[in-house]
């Protein structure tokens, strides 16, 4: 059911909702995107952002969305860039400082959720967060996600292992809300 590019890679539409527009990342992004992301306050709380974050890191994950090894948004809110949210193994999601405790990560995950459920067979997402992140584990839990154990990830940001919970959303809990 996914669509796919004219080089075969799955595309990443445009989706929308009522605060923000959700679009798939282009080269003339990447000064934005260095910008936006390189803050220890957001990449502490990834697994695979380093810091600091440069403009060949933002170039990188440019190419990989391109070349459809990575399914992201960036979360537009007018027309100023305030995160990512991403759909592939697992749902990810970064948001720029001055978009904490908005609802913004909720709305923008909210519609990537359905529109993965809408258009492809899996009937499972999974996510995680690291057990600090209070925040994440508020969005999860606000999507219905639920928590199925520990793990540990590590943190390219702190050059660490960090201990973590991970959660999983099935369609069937996705449609009956």
């Amino acid at each position: 059911m996914d669509i796919h590019d004219e080089n075969g890679a799955v595309a990443v539409p445009t989706l929308y909702t009522e605060r923000l527009s959700l679009r798939a990342p282009t080269m003339r992004d990447a000064r934005v995107i260095t910008k936006a992301i390189n803050n220890i306050n957001i990449s502490r709380w990834l697994t695979v952002v380093p810091f600091p974050y440069g403009i060949t890191d933002a170039e990188w994950f440019i190419n990989e969305n391109l070349k459809g090894r990575f399914r992201a948004h960036l979360i537009w809110q007018n027309d100023v860039l305030i995160g990512t949210v991403g759909l592939d193994d697992e749902l990810g999601y970064w948001l720029v400082e001055d978009a904490w405790g908005k609802g913004y990560a909720t709305e923008a995950c909210r519609a990537v959720i359905a529109h993965h459920f809408a258009t492809t067979d899996n009937d499972l997402i999974k996510s995680s967060y690291f057990v600090e992140n209070n925040a994440s584990r508020n969005v999860l839990t606000k999507l219905c996600f639920v928590d199925v154990g520990a793990h540990v990830h590590h943190s390219v940001a702190r050059g660490e292992d960090v201990p973590g919970r991970s959660m999983e959303l099935s369609r069937e809990r996705w449609n009956s809300l």
